[in-house]
């Protein structure tokens, strides 16, 4: 069964070789205007010199909940039209392994098309952003767990959403909501200054453990939500969305 699904993550990363070239091209261009814009143009007017830092690694560590979206809308259409993934399916390989390969692909490519994005920060903001700063030793398993959650998310809602006709709410019904309230533009820190009740509230968004861990991964501890609290929560939204997602798709594809 091992054997089955690394043929599957081969085949379909040798696919995505191809590929690459164009999706780096976007994902850069779509992080070179928010750094511009934030680091540079937005600390003249009225933010700190810090933020570009602190948006850069927001950046990153958000760009795998915006990639999700492409994900999903192929997988339901491939459902709900030639159903290609049948062929998968019916691979001397349980159904279960088969969603979970497709989770770890979607969180492979998410951290290859992202990964290069750290030195290309670094570039961009030049001092500003010091690598010296970061701890590896944290921001690799961090980096690995939220990309693993972005797969894993993106299967919970293929196997929420009915049809083809809910991806046109998926942005503003789940994505944005969770990217917006999730700790990208802000810390929490700087929410429970404002609103103690905001701010626990907010701690049902898994993106805010996502951002803070980063942040406290690649900037420092001090300003951030304990990094190890940050993780353990990650890997318990990881574990639910894989479990219900993979849940769901097995009935709708009536999988034995």
């Amino acid at each position: 069964m091992l054997k089955i699904f690394f043929h599957l993550l081969r085949r379909d990363l040798k696919g995505f070789r191809r590929e690459y070239p164009g999706k780096f091209y976007d994902t850069a261009f779509l992080f070179f205007t928010n750094i511009i814009i934030f680091g540079y143009f937005m600390s003249e007017q009225w933010a700190s010199p810090n933020y570009g830092p602190f948006l850069l690694i927001g950046a990153i560590a958000s760009f795998g909940l915006i990639e999700i979206v492409g994900k999903i809308n192929l997988l339901l259409a491939d459902i709900h039209g030639e159903r290609t993934i049948s062929q998968s399916l019916i691979l001397p390989i349980r159904p279960f392994a088969i969603f979970l390969y497709i989770g770890f692909f979607w969180a492979i490519s998410s951290m290859l098309l992202s990964v290069l994005l750290f030195p290309f920060g670094k570039l961009l903001l030049l001092k500003r952003f010091d690598l010296t700063a970061i701890s590896y030793i944290r921001l690799i398993p961090i980096y690995i767990s939220a990309n693993l959650f972005y797969g894993f998310f993106a299967i919970w809602l293929c196997g929420v959403l009915k049809g083809m006709s809910n991806m046109s709410t998926v942005f503003m019904r789940f994505i944005n909501p969770l990217w917006m309230f999730g700790a990208y533009f802000y810390s929490w820190y700087s929410v429970y200054d404002f609103s103690h009740s905001i701010a626990y509230i907010s701690l049902i968004n898994p993106i805010v453990y996502i951002m803070e861990g980063m942040r406290a991964a690649a900037l420092g501890q001090e300003g951030y939500l304990p990094y190890w609290i940050c993780m353990l929560v990650i890997w318990g939204f990881i574990f639910a969305t894989a479990t219900h997602g993979i849940s769901r798709l097995k009935k709708r594809l009536d999988c034995i």
